[in-house]
């Protein structure tokens, strides 16, 4: 069975150097590092690691710009937000952007590798701590129900991949009149103004992940 290569990309020497401690006890193998945004781009897509597990907030470039070029470049490299930034607009930018997880670093040890794992199946992770900070606002009633139609949800998850209407008309062999009825009915469901808060609402209640 081949060993899981990790990349670490964070600012702080502490942050760095407590993951790599982490991971010298895990089934996984960090090959590599770096404190800012570029230089972290230029050694991932060198060393194409199968996880590369960012920081949010780094100099040069941000998480979320890194994350784009990488899956630009080298798409099957997964890769995991790791910040402390609980703000929803967070979340769903490193989603939309392409990001495989999003994770906070009060996670722990056995929640990350599991986060890993599931990444490295083809699955989305978010932070248990923000999906039940969800849940419960479901459960107050803040946030709408609504049912999607399987053709709705394949149209909705490519608008979170930030495809246009003209790419997901292409992709899914459908006509761009349908999609943008597809994408009017999504926002009426989700009682959402525009796309991007449509995405934001269906990450938020697990409609799509």
């Amino acid at each position: 069975m081949s060993v899981t290569r990790i990349f670490i990309a964070d600012d702080h020497n502490i942050v760095r150097e407590g993951l790599q401690l982490l991971f010298s006890t895990s089934p996984f193998q960090v090959i590599g590092e770096a404190s800012d945004g570029e230089s972290a781009l230029r050694k991932i897509l060198t060393d194409l690691p199968d996880v590369a597990v960012l920081d949010l907030n780094m100099p040069e470039l941000d998480g979320i710009e890194v994350t784009k070029r990488i899956k630009e470049k080298a798409p099957e490299i997964k890769v995991i937000i790791l910040t402390i930034y609980t703000e929803e607009k967070f979340l769903v930018e490193s989603m939309l952007a392409g990001a495989d997880g999003y994770v906070l670093k009060t996670i722990n040890k056995d929640e990350l590798f599991f986060g890993i794992e599931e990444v490295c199946r083809g699955k989305k992770y978010i932070d248990g701590n923000l999906m039940q900070r969800a849940f419960f606002q479901v459960i107050r009633g803040e946030q709408k129900d609504s049912v999607l139609t399987d053709r709705e949800l394949d149209v909705l998850k490519l608008m979170a991949r930030g495809k246009t209407n003209k790419e997901i008309s292409s992709e899914l062999y459908i006509g761009s009149d349908t999609v943008k009825e597809y994408v009017t009915a999504i926002l009426k469901k989700l009682d959402s103004k525009n796309r991007t808060d449509a995405v934001a609402k269906a990450i938020r209640n697990q409609i799509i992940l």
